[in-house]
C-alpha cells in the first residue's frame, strides 16, 4: 500500500473519531420571550377621485412652534396610467419604487426609483408609470 495513502487513511479516521457525536450536540435554546413585539399598522389605501390611482397617508407630525404639519404620504399608480397632482403647499417627491415618466417643473423624462424633486403650492406634476405599478412619495408641510 502506498505510504501517502496509508496517511490519508489514518487521518480521515482521527478526524472523524474527534466529531462529536449526535449525543453530544448542544440542546436547541427555547424562544426569546423577552423581545417586544412591534406592530405596524397597515394605513388604508384610497381611491384618488378622477384617476385609477391610490393613497394613503403615511404619517402626520405637527412641527412645534410654526402651526403646521409634515404629511407623508405614497401615491399608487398601476401601470400605463397618469396620475396629475397640484401641490397644495411646499412637497418634496420621491418615486420610490418603479419607473415613472414625469412632467414637472425641472424634471423631464423617463426616472426610476430614487430620484427626488421640490414643488411649491400650485405646481403641478404629471407622472406616468412605465413599468408595471409604481410608486411615488409625497411630503408636505401643510400650515395649520
Amino acid at each position: 500500500m502506498d505510504p501517502s495513502r496509508s496517511v490519508l487513511i489514518i487521518l480521515t479516521a482521527a478526524t472523524l473519531a474527534s466529531c462529536p457525536g449526535v449525543r453530544e450536540l448542544e440542546p436547541t435554546p427555547p424562544e426569546r420571550t423577552d423581545i417586544a413585539q412591534i406592530g405596524r399598522k397597515v394605513p388604508p389605501h384610497e381611491p384618488l377621485p378622477g384617476s385609477q390611482a391610490r393613497t394613503a397617508l403615511l404619517l402626520t407630525q405637527a412641527i412645534p412652534g410654526l402651526s403646521a404639519h409634515v404629511e407623508v404620504r405614497e401615491y399608487y399608480v398601476s401601470q400605463g396610467r397618469a396620475l396629475t397632482i397640484v401641490s397644495p403647499s411646499e412637497a418634496v417627491f420621491e418615486v420610490r419604487s418603479g419607473r415613472f415618466e414625469i412632467s414637472a417643473p425641472g424634471v423631464k423624462g423617463e426616472h426610476l426609483a430614487g430620484i427626488s424633486w421640490s414643488a411649491v403650492p400650485g405646481e403641478r406634476v404629471v407622472v406616468r408609470t412605465t413599468s408595471e405599478m409604481a410608486i411615488l412619495r409625497a411630503m408636505y408641510v401643510v400650515k395649520d
